[in-house]
């Protein structure tokens, strides 16, 4: 029955996004309850998936029962598993904050609309996590896309040039990724990522293989935001529904990531990058640049949620510059946990964020001036999380600049220290700011009784500024090693 569990989770999602339409024709509010409990099953099913895999390894699934190359296969490893419960954690989470923001900034004849895209895109999400198949990945990343898409369109006005200039990019993007796929078939014949994998092995000096990889990194890097193909990302975060961001900030922008890992590793292999050290060192560097300028452009922001984009970017250079390490299981682990780290601090700081605004309408850092003694449990996970993002031990932020040290002292490219140094100052610089601003700065409004959000919006940000402390102890005291041994050897980084 566990190896039925990859197709099935996928399908229940399709489905409930099908039933949350015609469902709101009876009710409108089906919708949210629907959503809630299709990913509570869903997620129950990935933690089983997960269990199950990291005691008996991996689970193929042939669609349809025709044997791959020629059928579709599902394949869950360690990092895949592992990825579809990060996306189902935070979609939950996600969906538990949305249905008191939804009611305040969705017009109610739309609420049925509303949640048959979030299914929809939460379906794209857990397929790129599952697929085995290269065609099969680009067809999920664009349901998730399309769904992200009309979903940040939703607030309106401002939103909709936001929502129109990710989607001009986004498509630019998975076209660079869809020729990257046309040319590797045209080599090999298969869409399959192991079948292919092998077949490259024998001509990784073939022009349109080469062309191949720069078409597939090119159009993740749009998808993920990396610099300098950024600039659709601070205006869809700023601009779309407090829940689409929380969404799209976490588990959206991860799996893009994780496309990439992926595509990489699984497809390409760490013997294809080798042969390529220099293009390799460039996109390093070009990372390295995306961690510096994501935060210098964060500094200059005055919009709190624009601030947390810029960021975002940055920390996506973190993901990028860690799986450049090709030859030290630290660099890919960085990644690995960065695609869990990253997600919980975001959404810490964008349902705090978001909140300010469902609360009061404050989008400036200035606005905040003594709302840490207003809504004191509100700006406490934003203080942990922000905390965090800066480095200090022991939260998750610092784990990942830790790994990442690591894997440049046993590389011996000492000069990416400097850069994660140089990333926690400016870090320290922006999120100071906003700690300064609510709890030193007085202002008579908000010298009144407390005033803060309600239980189902409070409550998944104070148990993520947990996890934000948690996590990263978990990952300090070795507990993780032996999932992320499994991970670098599944993906040949170490032997």
């Amino acid at each position: 029955m566990i190896e039925h569990l990859p197709v099935v989770i996928v399908a229940i999602s399709l489905l409930s996004s099908f039933t949350i339409l015609i469902s709101g024709i009876f009710s409108r509010r089906a919708g949210y309850y629907i959503s809630l409990a299709t990913i509570i099953v869903q997620l129950i099913f990935s933690a089983i998936l997960l269990d199950y895999i990291l005691k008996n390894g991996l689970i193929r699934y042939w669609l349809g029962g025709w044997r791959p190359p020629w059928g579709i296969e599902y394949v869950v490893d360690e990092l895949g598993a592992y990825m579809l419960s990060v996306v189902l954690v935070f979609s939950l989470l996600a969906t538990i904050y949305a249905r008191r923001v939804v009611e305040r900034e969705i017009e109610e004849s739309k609420w049925p609309y509303f949640y048959t895209l979030w299914q929809l895109m939460i379906s794209g999400m857990v397929g790129v996590s599952v697929t085995g198949d290269l065609f099969n990945l680009f067809v999920f990343l664009e349901i998730a896309s399309l769904a992200g898409y009309a979903l940040i369109a939703m607030a309106g006005r401002k939103a909709f040039v936001a929502s129109y200039n990710y989607l001009i990019l986004g498509t630019v993007g998975i076209s660079f990724y869809l020729l990257g796929t046309a040319f590797l078939y045209a080599e090999t014949g298969t869409l399959n990522m192991l079948d292919a994998r092998i077949l490259l092995s024998l001509v990784y000096e073939n022009r349109v293989v080469q062309a191949s990889f720069v078409f597939y990194f090119i159009g993740l890097a749009i998808k993920m935001a990396l610099f300098p193909f950024h600039t659709w990302q601070p205006d869809a975060y700023e601009h779309s529904p407090s829940a689409v961001t929380v969404l799209i900030s976490t588990a959206m922008a991860k799996i893009n990531a994780y496309a990439l890992i992926r595509v990489v590793f699984s497809v390409f292999t760490v013997s294809f990058l080798e042969k390529f050290v220099q293009v390799w060192t460039l996109i390093a560097w070009i990372a390295a640049v995306a961690i510096i300028l994501g935060s210098v452009f964060a500094i200059m922001q005055k919009s709190l949620k624009r601030m947390l984009a810029y960021s975002s970017i940055s920390h996506v250079g973190y993901i990028v510059l860690a799986i450049t390490f090709l030859h030290t299981k630290w660099g890919l682990s960085a990644a690995v946990v960065h695609l869990l780290n990253h997600s919980i601090m975001k959404a810490t700081l964008f349902m705090v964020a978001c909140g300010f605004i469902y609360k009061f309408g404050f989008r400036e850092i200035d606005d905040l001036a003594g709302i840490g003694r207003k809504m004191p449990f509100s700006a406490a996970a934003f203080t942990i999380a922000a905390i965090s993002m800066i480095g200090i031990p022991p939260t998750v932020g610092f784990v990942t600049k830790l790994y990442i040290i690591l894997a440049s002292l046993e590389t011996g490219q000492i000069a990416y220290i400097f850069v994660m140094v140089a990333s926690s100052l400016l870090s320290l610089i922006y999120f100071w700011r906003v700690i300064e601003t609510m709890y030193m700065k007085g202002d008579h409004h908000h010298e009144q009784e407390r005033d803060e959000l309600p239980a189902e919006m409070l409550l998944p940000a104070l148990f993520l500024a947990f996890l934000t402390i948690a996590f990263g102890l978990f990952w300090l005291s070795g507990a993780g090693m032996p999932m992320l041994d499994s991970i670098a050897k599944t993906l040949g980084v170490v032997p």
